[in-house]
């Protein structure tokens, strides 16, 4: 009910209105509701089949669902014919663990829920597991969620956390550096062209007034960028944004590095990726992990004592199917690499 509430302000106002008697029925059934709206066409879980499939499902094994977000993935390990000893899940957001609990709530594989940053997989997972998903897209739950500023759109403050307790927001951000800073921060994290001229606008605009809302901050991007794609304007920037407030990419090199000693040998490793950013840093990955040795060519003798880790299983990424894409556009961009624990 909160989370209907915050997505929808005048819902709070209605609500005042109907009387104690309405107001009861409704309350009494707003997980109902929930229910209905996370299986609803609002939120699709991107390759949620070739995933699962991709990790090899077998008999009394246990497996990590690292970014829990909705729960699609974890929903459709749970429904394999596969006697599963249990399904670990991890996200970084306490919100979205409690709405995929009810979604959940009738899946009779034991599922154990864990409000953690994912790459603290080592202090949060006490044992091996056969098979990790790693999913990197941002759920529709926080798109649509006035209070967390991911979306473009509306009087939507500009926070951009993912984990509410920590202190860095897009707010302070956007506010508070310099040009510079700015810049290199949409340069490095947006592959924004228009990076310093952005950059400029934004400490040129908060000069005469605060920069408070997303709109605020989309108005003075489309400034600039001039739409002449399907591709909103803002997009790089936010994405910039959101990567910079909850250090994403760090967060990723941390939790591959830890990976292959919390899995099995022949466990899978599934991620998605949603920008050349993530996929780049995931494809080198498995690069290095697959090389046996790093010593010089020149070198005859190895010193080096690198094994290998992983092996790749598909040399190129998948890709989301036409039909996907048509039902989901914002999976056009997903890509799907796998590597397997030697």
């Amino acid at each position: 009910m909160q989370f209907l509430l915050e997505c929808y302000p005048g819902l709070r106002f209605g609500l005042r209105i109907v009387g104690i008697k309405i107001l009861k029925e409704v309350l009494i059934s707003f997980k109902t509701v929930e229910r209905f709206w996370m299986e609803s066409n609002l939120h699709f879980t991107v390759m949620k089949q070739e995933a699962v499939k991709n990790l090899k499902i077998k008999n009394n094994g246990i497996y990590l669902d690292a970014t829990l977000g909705m729960g699609g993935h974890t929903e459709e390990i749970s429904n394999t014919k596969k006697n599963i000893n249990k399904i670990i899940c991890i996200d970084n957001d306490l919100s979205s663990i409690e709405l995929a609990k009810i979604r959940l709530k009738k899946s009779r594989t034991k599922i154990e829920f864990i409000c953690a940053n994912f790459k603290d997989i080592d202090k949060v997972i006490k044992e091996k597991v056969d098979g990790v998903i790693l999913d990197l897209g941002i759920s529709t739950y926080q798109l649509l969620n006035s209070k967390r500023g991911f979306s473009f759109n509306g009087n939507n403050k500009l926070d951009m956390r993912i984990n509410l307790k920590q202190t860095l927001t897009a707010d302070k951000i956007v506010n508070s550096y310099s040009v510079k800073e700015i810049s290199d921060l949409l340069k490095k994290y947006g592959e924004e062209k228009n990076h310093f001229k952005i950059a400029s606008e934004i400490v040129r605009y908060r000069s005469k007034k605060k920069i408070s809302t997303c709109e605020d901050l989309s108005e003075i991007i489309n400034k600039i960028n001039k739409n002449k794609s399907n591709i909103n304007p803002s997009t790089r920037t936010f994405q910039a944004l959101r990567i910079a407030v909850n250090k994403e990419l760090d967060a990723i090199e941390e939790f591959l590095e830890k990976s292959e000693k919390i899995l099995n040998t022949g466990g899978r490793l599934v991620i998605i990726t949603f920008h050349s950013l993530e996929d780049r840093i995931v494809k080198r990955f498995f690069k290095s992990s697959e090389s046996k040795c790093i010593c010089p060519p020149t070198q005859l003798i190895c010193d080096c004592k690198k094994k290998q880790t992983f092996k790749t299983i598909s040399k190129k990424p998948i890709r989301p199917t036409e039909q996907e894409i048509l039902l989901n556009p914002s999976s056009r961009s997903a890509k799907m690499r796998i590597g397997e624990a030697i």
